[in-house]
């Protein structure tokens, strides 16, 4: 904070420079030397008063936010980052696992001893890889958005590298197992079925669940599908309607105008969230013993849709898929079959079986 005697000036050649608490240049004049030397040290006091408690401030968030528990920042995550309903709802499960096991603990004191010993201890109780990545997935968006919203001075993740899950290659319903399910299931269940079958649409509140008769198009033979809100920049998505379908589409379409029912899919008149029971009814009632999800059908749909020789990129965006990588890493065992059957699918031009192919010379040998 510099004094000067300006000579220049015949009244208040004194002038003292200093920063504001902002950072903005200031200056003032004063007539005698006395003056000015007086009004710098105050300055500088009121600096030094204001650095100090600017320090305390920032001691203050920091200790703050050091003590943020697993618990807040997830709701705290949930209530702030997320406005859809069926992602709270979906994340919410996996999180309660984590709350279950680290809600009490400070977010800032994890790592990733305490994450790789939670996997081990989810794996002794039967969980799937993919299920636990899942879960840790949902903690660590929660770390990210805390630190980035400054609830936490750092991630004290950033370094887990978490085991890398196997796809499961657990074989779609097979078309009679399907047509069984279908057989013994309730109304709005055999809806799901059909709809799931033929469009591939993922089976819940995110897409199917949301359809409603003004998406359905029967004149032109097309379904504007709800997309899911997993990275999609489109809100829905057209799909084709075989033609085979048009007949009951019109009589169920039919069916609910009398009632006035909006929704395809609906239990009671009311909008579905879930079908679970009455799936499970279905499968015992069917005999079925081994465990299908209403999910598989949209793997059915792929399966079968692949080897019945569809394209994998249409196949992609049927399903709302944004990149159709997803198709290729998923039923690559579908892909291999139909390479296997490409190969089998050629003419044995060459007639190995009874072709007149000479053994090969022995090759020369070196002199000893």
């Amino acid at each position: 904070m510099p004094i000067q005697h300006c000579r220049y000036r015949q009244e208040n050649p004194w002038v003292v420079t200093w920063k504001s608490s902002t950072g903005c240049k200031l200056t003032r004049s004063f007539a005698t030397e006395k003056e000015a030397v007086t009004f710098e040290r105050v300055q500088a006091e009121i600096a030094a008063q204001e650095k100090a408690a600017l320090r305390r401030r920032r001691a203050g968030r920091v200790a703050k936010r050091n003590r943020i528990s697993v618990d807040t920042l997830l709701d705290s995550y949930f209530t702030l980052a997320h406005s859809n309903p069926v992602t709270i709802r979906q994340s919410g499960y996996h999180a309660a696992h984590i709350r279950a096991a680290f809600g009490k603990r400070l977010a800032s004191q994890l790592c990733k001893q305490d994450i790789l010993k939670f996997s081990e201890a989810q794996k002794l109780r039967g969980i799937a890889q993919i299920t636990i990545n899942r879960r840790v997935s949902v903690l660590r968006a929660a770390i990210n958005w805390g630190v980035r919203n400054e609830l936490l001075p750092a991630n004290p993740l950033a370094d887990l590298r978490m085991p890398r899950a196997r796809a499961r290659r657990t074989a779609p319903p097979s078309p009679p197992e399907i047509n069984a399910i279908l057989a013994a299931a309730a109304p709005h269940v055999q809806r799901v079925i059909v709809l799931g079958m033929y469009t591939g649409a993922r089976i819940g509140p995110s897409e199917l669940f949301r359809l409603e008769w003004r998406d359905v198009d029967l004149e032109q033979a097309m379904i504007r599908m709800p997309s899911a809100h997993k990275n999609n920049r489109q809100d829905a998505r057209d799909v084709p309607i075989r033609r085979a379908l048009l007949p009951l589409l019109r009589q169920w379409r039919q069916q609910d105008a009398a009632r006035g029912i909006a929704t395809v899919i609906s239990w009671r008149g009311r909008p579905l969230r879930s079908i679970t029971r009455a799936w499970h009814t279905a499968l015992e009632k069917a005999g079925i013993e081994r465990r299908i999800r209403p999910y598989d059908l949209r793997r059915a749909y792929a399966t079968y849709a692949l080897a019945g020789g569809a394209d994998i990129k249409t196949i992609a965006d049927l399903m709302g898929h944004t990149d159709a990588s997803m198709i290729l890493k998923t039923y690559q065992h579908v892909l291999d079959s139909q390479r296997r059957e490409a190969q089998e699918a050629m003419p044995d031009i060459l007639r190995l079986d009874s072709a007149p192919l000479r053994e090969q010379p022995p090759g020369l040998q070196r002199a000893a």
